[in-house]
């Protein structure tokens, strides 16, 4: 991603060509960037976060908006497919996902290089990608879910497994909330599915204290105008990891659960587990909390952390992720603002980045295609 001296150069990614058919506003569309930044300008309404959401839908988990499968189509299609071409060092490969044709209940199907894969999270390929998005201004004045999705989001680019516990996770809490308000007299299935909840749970915890540690290393220091962060874990199974074997944590949270089932099945949910954990971020230099930060200075941290999130998915995964920035540039000041897009300028991978004028993205005149969008269709391509 960010190439320095001293360092071993990563692989190259290139969005070669991405299509879009029935997907949200665009009818058929098909994209091919001819530079390493795109910058998609136009009204809001024309179709931009569109293109970056059909982008991320090719990764593991839900996309940048985190959509049913229902909102996809375009007009309520189920024949909506988004297909796509990229380079890895020159080599060839392809990627796509759409509908399953003809199925009863709605279900997304994957293709890599042709060759139908039974889901996401099997894929063996160096794709993944990093965004962010308007919406993410609010992570820190809003809910804990919200930050616990954006925390998930971070370690699945790194280990895509993550997507397969987390699910796992949860079908395993449900069953055993639903358990506990029809048959709470089943005590060998209840433990069952506390076992697979403490199994799934632990793993889903030491994903993202793994991801949370390294997230901290490549952020200590300043990149440019972004100040250096630190992510804390906010988690009582991962504190426990820290110190404690894994299988003792997961004996550990079994007799927590079980402990539990009457306040469980009182409030109708499971009151432990890695389904409440959250985590703060805070400017490691000032020691400010992003919670109590002014929003351009929440916006100035979260960069950051996007920034150094890229360059952990990069040696880690051996590829630089997509970049795929919605409206980055709001909130920063000027100097921020000429910071950010001269670090893109050094980035492995293809960038694209929105904004609904071009003016402020003039710095990246030379290095970047620029497309104007209305009404799901390019205005102008130069």
């Amino acid at each position: 991603m960010f190439a320095s001296r001293g360092e071993e150069p990563s692989t190259r990614l290139q969005l070669a060509r991405l299509s879009l058919c029935r997907f949200r506003n665009y009818d058929q569309i098909t994209l091919c960037p001819q530079a390493p930044i795109l910058v998609l300008t136009g009204e809001n309404g024309s179709g931009k976060t569109n293109l970056l959401e059909a982008i991320s839908l090719l990764t593991p988990g839900r996309g940048l908006r985190g959509a049913p499968l229902g909102q996809f189509g375009q007009n309520g299609s189920t024949h909506w497919g988004i297909a796509s071409h990229m380079l890895v060092d020159g080599e060839t490969m392809e990627l796509g996902t759409g509908l399953q044709p003809g199925a009863d209940t709605p279900r997304r199907i994957f293709l890599l290089n042709g060759k139908p894969l039974r889901n996401q999270n099997t894929w063996e390929n160096p794709l993944a990608a990093v965004w962010l998005t308007p919406q993410m201004d609010r992570l820190f004045s809003e809910s804990t879910s919200g930050r616990r999705r954006f925390l998930d989001r971070l370690v699945m680019a790194a280990y895509p497994h993550h997507a397969r516990e987390l699910a796992a996770y949860d079908r395993a809490m449900s069953q055993r909330n639903r358990l506990l308000q029809t048959r709470s007299n089943e005590q060998v299935w209840l433990s069952g599915l506390e076992a697979a909840m403490a199994r799934h749970g632990v793993s889903v915890a030491a994903a993202r204290n793994e991801t949370v540690r390294q997230i901290n290393l490549y952020a200590q220091q300043d990149m440019d105008a972004f100040p250096a962060v630190q992510v804390r874990l906010l988690c009582a199974i991962a504190d426990r990891l820290e110190h404690t074997p894994a299988l003792q944590v997961e004996d550990w949270l079994k007799e927590q659960l079980a402990a539990s089932r009457t306040v469980d099945r009182e409030k109708e949910r499971s009151s432990l587990g890695v389904h409440k954990s959250d985590f703060q971020l805070t400017d490691l230099k000032k020691n400010l909390s992003a919670a109590l930060a002014s929003t351009g200075q929440q916006k100035s941290l979260l960069i950051g952390l996007i920034l150094a999130h890229a360059r952990l998915v990069r040696d880690h995964r051996g590829t630089a992720p997509l970049l795929l920035l919605d409206e980055p540039l709001v909130h920063l000041d000027e100097q921020r603002r000429l910071s950010l897009q001269k670090i893109l300028q050094n980035f492995q991978s293809t960038v694209l980045i929105t904004g609904t004028d071009r003016a402020p993205f003039a710095p990246l005149q030379g290095h970047a295609q620029f497309a104007t969008l209305r009404q799901g269709a390019f205005l102008s391509i130069c």
